[in-house]
Order: C-alpha cells, then sequence, then structure tokens
C-alpha cells in the first residue's frame, strides 16, 4: 500500500469531498445500532426508559484546539465492548412498537442516502414487538410481521430513490446524480439465544426469499461475543447455505491464542471457535480484527472482512490514551494496515453509526489519514466491495459507477 507523498498535497485536500461524493457500499450496519442519537434519546423519553448515562456523556468536544486534526477524528465517549452492549440492551426497550421501527428504518436510509451510500446491507435480528405504545391494548406484531414492515420500508424507499434519479437524469445532471440507493436487509441470529431461536430466524429468512422477496439476501451471527459459541449454531447456517442463503458470521472480536501457544482456557476458546468459523467458510466474516494471523493464513481462498474502524478503534479502546483522537487508534489497529498491505479483500463499513457517532464518508476518511492514503487507493477498496456484496442483481448498476 503506497503512502501520500508531498506531492500528493492536493489529492489529501480533496479526499474529504471524493469521500463525500463516493458512490459507496456499506456491508455490515446494524439497524437498532444505526439510530439517530437524538431519536433514541427522543424514544427513550417518550417510553420513559433510563439510557445509561455513559451514553449521554458527550465527551466527543473535548481535544485540544490547537491540534491540527479536524474535530470529527476526536472520540472520547466511552464505548467499550462491555459499554456498547449495555447501551444495545437499552435500545429495544426505545424501539419497542412499530412506529419506532418505522421511524428508524426510514430515518437510517435517509442518512446512508445522504451519504451517497449506493447499497447498504441492514442487519436486524427479527423481535416481537407491540404495534404501538400507546394503545392501551398490549397487542403485539409477530416477528414475520417485524421483517415485513422492514422490508415494506425499503421498497418503497428504493422506488422512491429510483424516481428521483431518473428525474435528475433527464434534467441533464449526469455528472453530478447521486446514485439510487439500493437497501437490502439480513436477518440476524443472536448468539446470546438459543438454538431454537436461530433455526426460527432463518426458517423465516428461506420462507420470505422463497417468495420472491428480492430484499433479504442473508443470514448473520452476531451478538455479544462472549456468549456461546458458532459451533452451537451451525446446523442453523448450514440449512441457511443449503436454502441458497449467503452467510456473514461476526468472528475475532475476543482476543485468542492457539493452545501451542500457550494461551489460557479462554484464548484457546476463542481460537478453536474461529477455526470453526473459518472451516465452514462464511461468504464474509464480521470485524475479524483479532484473529489470529496463522488462522487467516491457512485459507486457500480469502473469506472477505467487514472491517469498521472507528468501531474497532473505540471498543478496543485504541485511542483512549490519546485523547480520543481516533486516528492515533487507527493507526495501531491491530489488522487493517496488514490487510490493506496484502491486498486482502476487505470493506470499510460504520457497524453502529448512531452508537459510534461517524459515517461512511468519515470512515473512509479515516482510514485515508491513519495509513496516507490517496483517492486511488479508497476508491479501488470501495469497488472491489462490490464484489462483497450479497445481491449479485445489483452489482452491475453498482460497477458502473463512476469512481
Amino acid at each position: 500500500m503506497a503512502t501520500a507523498s508531498a506531492g500528493d498535497a492536493s489529492d489529501q485536500e480533496q479526499l474529504p469531498r471524493f469521500c463525500k461524493l463516493a458512490p459507496k457500499v456499506e456491508l455490515h450496519a446494524h439497524l437498532n445500532g444505526s439510530i439517530r442519537e437524538h431519536t433514541l434519546v427522543e424514544l427513550a423519553k417518550e417510553r420513559g426508559v433510563a439510557l445509561p448515562a455513559k451514553f449521554l456523556l458527550h465527551e466527543a468536544e473535548r481535544h485540544d484546539p490547537d491540534q491540527e486534526w479536524d474535530v470529527q477524528f476526536f472520540n472520547t465517549k466511552p464505548r467499550s465492548l462491555e459499554e456498547c452492549f449495555e447501551i444495545f440492551a437499552c435500545i429495544p426497550k426505545c424501539v419497542n412498537d412499530m412506529p419506532a421501527l418505522r421511524r428508524i428504518t426510514r430515518e437510517v436510509l435517509e442518512d446512508a442516502a445522504n451519504d451517497n451510500i449506493a447499497y447498504i446491507e441492514l442487519r436486524t435480528g427479527p423481535k416481537v414487538m407491540l404495534r404501538d405504545h400507546r394503545s392501551e391494548e398490549t397487542e403485539c406484531c409477530t416477528k414475520r410481521q417485524y421483517v415485513e414492515e422492514i422490508v415494506e420500508i425499503m421498497q418503497e424507499f428504493e422506488t422512491g430513490e429510483r424516481r428521483r434519479y431518473r428525474e435528475e437524469m433527464k434534467q441533464g445532471r449526469c455528472d453530478t446524480v447521486r446514485l439510487p440507493l439500493v437497501p437490502r436487509l439480513i436477518i440476524s441470529v443472536d448468539r446470546s439465544g438459543k438454538l431454537e431461536q436461530a433455526m426460527e430466524n432463518i426458517d423465516l429468512a428461506i420462507e420470505m426469499r422463497k417468495q420472491s422477496n428480492k430484499c433479504i439476501v442473508g443470514v448473520e451471527l452476531g451478538g455479544n461475543p462472549t456468549r456461546n459459541d458458532f459451533r452451537l449454531f451451525e446446523p442453523a447456517f448450514a440449512k441457511a447455505r443449503k436454502a441458497g442463503l449467503p452467510v456473514a458470521i461476526h468472528c475475532g472480536e475476543v482476543p485468542m491464542r492457539s493452545k501451542d501457544s500457550g494461551g489460557d482456557e479462554a484464548l484457546q476458546k476463542a481460537y478453536e471457535e474461529a477455526e470453526a468459523i473459518l472451516h465452514f467458510r462464511p461468504n464474509r466474516l464480521g470485524h475479524a480484527l483479532l484473529l489470529a494471523d496463522d488462522l487467516l493464513m491457512q485459507q486457500e481462498k480469502p473469506i472477505p472482512i467487514e472491517c469498521c474502524p472507528t468501531s474497532n478503534v473505540m471498543t478496543l479502546e485504541l485511542a483512549l490514551h490519546h485523547g480520543g483522537n481516533l486516528i492515533d487508534g487507527m493507526e495501531k489497529h491491530p489488522q487493517l494496515k496488514k490487510w490493506l498491505d496484502s491486498s486482502y479483500p476487505v470493506s470499510v463499513n460504520t457497524d453502529d453509526s448512531g452508537i459510534f457517532c461517524t459515517n461512511l464518508t468519515k470512515e473512509f476518511l479515516l482510514v485515508a489519514k491513519a495509513y496516507g492514503m490517496g483517492k486511488s487507493e479508497l476508491a479501488a477498496i470501495m469497488l472491489n466491495s462490490i464484489e462483497h456484496i450479497f445481491d449479485e442483481k445489483a452489482k452491475p448498476m453498482l460497477r458502473k459507477s463512476n469512481l
């Protein structure tokens, strides 16, 4: 990976505009975690939910004003892995009915479109929730209705985007027109649950996919990485794969070490689980930031990785000792530079844009500033990410995007 030289100053100056206007692909974004911060605060107030004090801390503003770095690359909000899951536990209490679900889905898609994302795969686990928290009746929707509601909003949004795109093209604005956002859905399985619950989610995804629902493009395993083990849920994902559904698995989020390397029981267990995941060969790996190098090198064909830079820096607390400087933290990422230097297939994503106060433009800028990358290198990541998407029919349009 080449680094930017002094002669590339103009290229570096143009990076913010390039990252903003370039049509981007988002492959790792959790619906609940992408909620706008002010929306979560409003919903919590309406429903009488007390949010964790750490969520409300606005420490991102604490930075040295004499530093040349832009304020957007400072964030000292408490967001360790443990703190994130404390916040995640509160979100379903706030997004507890269909109006709230509709609102956050629309807002997430609006934010993605405004960030010039041309294709997004949102992921969420089907939930049972109230139809309306204001009603005296406690009628609930089913998991299927939960998914159908999201799909309906996605379809409406995509239709509106295509209409806007056609109209702008007719007006002769070909050079500046934004590509229509294509939203797709990945059905999640929470590793904190049981195999029976996983099967229920997988069966729902298979059934809805068979009904020609183009929005549902895959399934994934996520949740607290300290709970359970992928091998418990492997039968469910084997069933999904047999039915033709692509699979993404969160992997390598906790430290690991092989038995031969002298790791303790927890480190060995994490290593063995990661080994089982790679043996299963999902279509994509989520995060993989602490995946042992020897496991990654053993692959005959590399499995694409969904990297989430800000999320990784904050959950590992890599910027904690640098005044919240995300760039300094990014330089200490355990894997990303090695992946980029070796041309390993990797995409750049947000993970939970609302929780980490980020967007995809910021993620690419962060990577560029940390590793001295220019427009051509970022464009290569963006274009290569298209090959990792789960909707094969969307690839031709995205490949034609002018980067």
